[in-house]
């Protein structure tokens, strides 16, 4: 008997044991469990059998028989007993896990809720957008095809987009300079510039924080020939300081100036946009030393150099070159160029 038990836990022990099915490894422990429970039993019965060696041979026979059924029929109460607290232990794995996917499935189901009132409230916005779109003050309503030369088949801007739109003949010119594979398109709006850059580039990412203003970039994008099943735009929802999952060759700088007041400052300032000039130029540089920044025109000339050493401080270009765009022979806007996108066959103003 002590050999078989310690024949069954050396069985137990071997790294062998752990390749053994369920089932298998089941049948092991309760084989030794009903040694180990036999082995006591046939001690108790040697120590009673030792008392008794005075009574007669058949009273002696007649009691070992008596315990022999005994013991086979504890164990197979043992045996049953075990089975059913294996039978209770699967049930309640079994119960566990149930009770896991529930959750699980419970918690996708929320999701999918959130999803959707988010995109039907963002809808429901775009509805009501649509309707107010005539309702825009005539000094910018007068620049809408200025702005976009197709707005009459469909152009939808919110009253933030008509004074931040970059004008579709400046759009057009940057995009021609940033020609490229990939490109990042930040503060993309209503997709002025976005636009422009899908006709010379092969990959546009168009980012923006306000999904609002992501319905309006992609519906505008349509009205230039666009679609769900035919376009080289990708709108991304994201904050625009956080792109650190992101590669292009070429990143276009367009962020809020703080409103059309810009312009009553004789000089702007970079550290007065939100989020932080610099740091949105900083956090640009690390993806790609070609950077595009379209700025006012009043902008200080000591944050553009500061800007600039920033570009050579992180690998970029020791300078940069400032574009001045104009319309109707009037100053509206300059572009930066950094890194390979400075041209240096034109005579340009350059900053170190």
């Amino acid at each position: 008997m002590d050999k078989r038990i310690e024949n069954t836990k050396s069985k137990i022990n071997s790294p062998e044991f752990q390749s053994f099915n369920k089932v298998k490894k089941k049948r092991i422990r309760r084989q030794l469990k009903n040694l180990e429970i036999t082995k006591k039993k046939i001690e108790k019965k040697r120590e009673r059998a030792n008392k008794n060696r005075e009574n007669n041979i058949l009273e002696e026979y007649m009691q070992s028989k008596n315990e022999s059924q005994d013991m086979e029929k504890e164990e197979n109460e043992n045996e049953n007993e075990i089975e059913n607290n294996d039978e209770e232990d699967e049930i309640k794995d079994t119960e566990l896990k149930n009770e896991n996917e529930n959750i699980k499935e419970k918690e996708k189901e929320k999701e999918k809720e959130k999803e959707i009132e988010k995109k039907n409230e963002n809808e429901i916005k775009f509805e009501t957008l649509i309707k107010n779109n005539n309702s825009i003050i005539n000094k910018y309503y007068s620049q809408r095809y200025r702005l976009f030369s197709k707005y009459d088949e469909g152009i939808i801007l919110d009253q933030e987009s008509w004074f931040s739109v970059t004008p579709e003949l400046i759009a057009q010119h940057i995009a021609e300079r940033c020609s490229c594979n990939t490109l990042i398109d930040l503060f993309c709006g209503a997709g002025g510039n976005t636009i422009q850059f899908s006709f010379t580039c092969n990959a546009v990412m168009s980012v923006d924080l306000d999904p609002m203003k992501l319905l309006m970039a992609k519906h505008n994008s349509w009205v230039y020939g666009h679609s769900n099943e035919n376009t080289n735009i990708e709108f991304i929802n994201s904050d625009a300081m956080n792109l650190s999952n992101l590669k292009a060759d070429v990143i276009f700088l367009s962020p809020p100036w703080g409103g059309p007041n810009y312009t009553d400052s004789s000089i702007f300032h970079l550290d007065s946009m939100i989020p932080n000039g610099f740091e949105i130029f900083k956090n640009a540089i690390k993806i790609t030393p070609n950077v595009v920044y379209f700025l006012p025109k009043n902008t200080s000339k000591v944050d553009i150099a500061k800007l600039a050493l920033i570009s050579k401080e992180n690998g970029g270009s020791e300078y940069c070159e400032i574009e001045e765009n104009y319309i109707n022979e009037k100053l509206k806007t300059i572009t930066l160029y950094f890194g390979s996108l400075i041209n240096n066959n034109k005579n340009y103003e350059l900053y170190q």
